[in-house]
């Protein structure tokens, strides 16, 4: 019998485990993905409208959307590395 060791390192980078915090984010990623990236267009386009305004504080939402789209993309391969591990074990069948 083998003791449970928790010393190993997770899969996912530190960035993405403190940005997406709920599992109810991994139960439909391709949902979430999207919304990920509906927002980060919205940061990006009020961050740039402020900043052409001259409101310094633009670049709040213009730093903010990159994080956003990266998490968006991370979701996206989840679900695609997803989709693909159901189909090939539906494959083996």
């Amino acid at each position: 019998m083998y003791a449970p060791t928790d010393n190993r390192r997770s899969s996912q980078p530190f960035l993405m485990r403190f940005l997406v915090r709920c599992s109810w984010e991994y139960r439909r990623p391709r949902l979430w993905a999207g919304v990920r990236f509906a927002c980060g267009a919205w940061n990006l386009g009020l961050g740039i409208l402020l900043l052409t305004y001259g409101y310094w504080v633009g670049a709040v939402p213009l730093l903010a959307s990159p994080l956003l789209f990266w998490t968006g993309y991370r979701l996206q391969l989840v679900a695609q590395s997803g989709s693909a591990a159901v189909a090939a074990s539906h494959g083996a069948k």
